[in-house]
């Protein structure tokens, strides 16, 4: 009842199927990192955070943190003037998002700290900078003989750490300006807390507003509070638990806080660690294949031992994007009137680095960085398994890739011991399609919108043109959804014949297979007829075209949309849905309504017509009962995903005996991860 192939077995299976008919097909060459003999991870890199390629040869790991190491400096402390974090990250003291990314520093990378509310905190930067003999942070008593502000301190570690203790303190050593001793100016009242998500007014925005008050209030975890501390050096444990924001809070007592230093300590592997690669040139556009790597999850056990398992909660996810230049980002400065402006990057650079606020907007400063969606892909989907089709868009010559390495448990980790994409020459230098209804050239808007579960007529237009690529293609396949009708095909503007101009190879449920006599190495253009109906709110109709001859090491070329045919005006390859309330289960259809299963071979089986709309996984159960409500028949239980069904009942029981003539009721039942949705129709026996 469901779909035959999925989309990539379906894929694996058509390109092995062409290859056999000429032998075997060889293998197209990849990029390797990581492994023996591939790219090392440093080098491929454009920045990473809280991985490891230092404890196996080759591989790329969670950074395991060290127990007793203070997680908020750097193990070897450098000449930089600004504080490092333990992955060597420059401490950011800059709450603003653009003012990060305008001073090269990436929210959720870099770790940073700030005072109440304010948007920056330049003033007491060096708490976390390993000097303990200086003051870094102060809070005077008024003369007044009041109490003292409540004031608070937040520091976002940019990963989750699993923490177990911190500790703040008063230089040891020296005198205050009226003769006091630093080390007992200490705070006498404190709080501290902490957060392992972050909240939106955690990250960039004004907690002020955000909250709905200027007032200081906890994180999610209060891990101490008191108004009478006596100690000066100040420790606190408690579980170990991932933590990315730690809140300190001080003051409201008669007495001076002083500080010279914060740490933080843990144990054990960060909840995640990020990789993201430079852009890859392979020289020319190029076609892409499969996405394989090695992922092995092991567990750190209590006795220090590593060993090997399966069922650690870890997890590996992998996202590519292809371009065709060797920058995947976009620059802004800010313009005379506040606005950003897109220039180059060497303006960027040469314009004002952020010296308060970003979000000021001054003239000739430095703006935002974003994803250049012109010349790049956005980022795929995550890969689901090694050995899936890349996802990024083919005749393209740059490549990058990020992953995320996560783990729920900070004594369990993996290891990615490489990665490969496979690459073959492109068979032509340019696919392009775009879809249009029959008789509707130029859809308004060019939105291509058809109703939910209509049997529509689509017309599919095809331009593949060739300059520097001399391969060519002999075989199409296209996306289409489920059940579609092939009608007929045009090449070159003229109908072909199945049979002699084309072959229609068999395929699943939701594509198109053509192969040709000879391949294709000119321009040429196609236009493909088939009836079929939406059922889900949108669908792309993309595809490839292959060759055969495995001495051209090809790999499919992914189909792109375009202008394909001049008179066409959609250049797209996405239909949607016109309904905007979309029902899972749609109009459920008994027929006949009236049915004799007496064997004559007329109305012998009622065919059951249910259509199921906008899910990939669904549990489908069709019973007849009678009119009390009792099943006398199972007429079908399948997983299917959305699409048209017709199960069919030839009036029996479940022991396979005729039933009585009469009324009876059709059941349907879909039942899918937000409920289960039932249709009961009326259906009369007769004999």
């Amino acid at each position: 009842m469901g779909r035959t192939l999925t989309r990539a077995a379906w894929r694996t299976a058509l390109i092995l199927a062409l290859a056999s008919t000429t032998g075997a097909q060889q293998t197209p060459s990849s990029w390797v990192v990581g492994g023996r003999r591939g790219a090392p991870w440093a080098d491929a890199a454009s920045r990473w955070i809280a991985l490891d390629d230092t404890t196996r040869p080759g591989a790329v790991q969670l950074q395991e943190i060290p127990a007793k190491i203070n997680i908020l400096r750097e193990r070897v402390r450098s000449s930089s003037v600004t504080p490092r974090n333990i992955f060597e990250y420059k401490w950011s003291f800059n709450r603003g998002r653009l003012g990060m990314d305008a001073d090269t520093l990436f929210l959720g990378w870099h770790p940073r700290l700030w005072q109440g509310g304010l948007a920056e905190a330049t003033g007491i930067r060096s708490l976390v900078d390993g000097d303990e003999l200086t003051p870094s942070f102060t809070n005077n008593q008024p003369a007044t003989d009041r109490p003292t502000a409540v004031t608070w301190l937040t520091l976002d570690l940019g990963v989750p750490l699993a923490i177990d203790s911190v500790a703040f303190f008063p230089p040891q050593n020296g005198l205050t300006n009226n003769n006091q001793r630093l080390r007992d100016q200490y705070p006498q009242a404190f709080e501290v807390s902490r957060a392992d998500l972050p909240v939106e007014w955690l990250l960039y925005e004004d907690e002020t507003s955000s909250t709905g008050s200027a007032r200081y209030h906890p994180l999610d975890e209060i891990l101490a509070s008191t108004f009478s501390n006596n100690q000066s050096v100040v420790g606190l444990n408690f579980p170990l638990r991932f933590t990315r924001f730690l809140r300190f809070r001080f003051g409201g007592v008669k007495s001076p806080d002083i500080l010279s230093e914060i740490k933080a300590f843990g144990k054990g592997f960060p909840a995640e660690g990020r990789y993201l690669s430079q852009p890859h040139t392979f020289g020319q556009p190029v076609s892409f294949g499969q996405v394989t790597w090695k992922f092995t999850k092991y567990r750190l056990t209590s006795a220090g031992q590593v060993v090997e398992d399966p069922t650690a909660p870890v997890q590996f996810t992998l996202r590519t994007r292809s371009g065709t230049d060797a920058d995947p980002q976009s620059y802004y400065v800010f313009d005379e009137l506040g606005r950003q402006q897109e220039v180059e990057r060497d303006a960027y650079f040469a314009a004002t680095p952020p010296k308060t606020s970003i979000e000021d907007g001054l003239p000739n400063f430095r703006g935002a960085r974003t994803d250049d969606v012109g010349n790049w892909n956005a980022w795929s989907i995550a890969y689901t398994a090694s050995g899936d089709q890349n996802r990024s868009s083919d005749g393209r010559q740059f490549l990058q890739f990020s992953f995320e390495i996560t783990t729920a448990d900070p004594m369990a980790f993996g290891v990615l011991d490489s990665l490969a994409f496979q690459t073959a020459p492109l068979l032509a230098d340019s696919v392009l399609a775009e879809v249009s209804l029959e008789g509707q050239l130029e859809p308004p808007g060019g939105r291509i919108e058809v109703p939910l579960g209509v049997d529509t007529v689509f017309v599919y237009d095809l331009r593949a043109a060739f300059k520097n690529s001399k391969q060519g293609f002999d075989s199409i396949e296209l996306d289409v959804p489920t059940s579609t009708r092939f009608l007929d095909l045009e090449i070159g503007g003229k109908a072909a014949t199945e049979g002699t101009d084309f072959s229609l190879l068999p395929a699943g449920e939701d594509h198109l297979a053509f192969a040709f006599p000879q391949p294709f190495k000119t321009d040429t253009s196609f236009r493909v007829r088939f009836r079929s109906a939406l059922f889900h709110p949108s669908a792309f109709f993309g595809g490839n075209v292959l060759n055969r001859d495995p001495a051209t090491q090809s790999l499919p070329q992914s189909i792109e949309a375009g202008d394909a045919r001049s008179e066409v005006k959609s250049d797209r390859i996405q239909v949607v849905a016109t309904q905007l309330d979309l029902q899972v289960l749609g109009e459920v259809q008994v027929l006949p309504s009236i049915f004799t299963p007496n064997g004559d071979g007329v109305y012998d089986q009622a065919r059951i017509e249910l259509p199921v709309f906008g899910v990939d996984q669904a549990r489908v159960e069709v019973e007849a009962c009678d009119l009390s409500g009792r099943r006398v028949a199972l007429v079908g239980s399948f997983d299917t995903g959305a699409g048209r069904y017709s199960p069919g009942w030839g009036g029996t029981d479940d022991q396979g005996n005729p039933v009585p003539p009469g009324l009876y009721l059709i059941k349907v039942k879909v039942k899918v991860d937000g409920g289960t949705f039932t249709s009961i129709k009326p259906v009369a026996v007769v004999y």
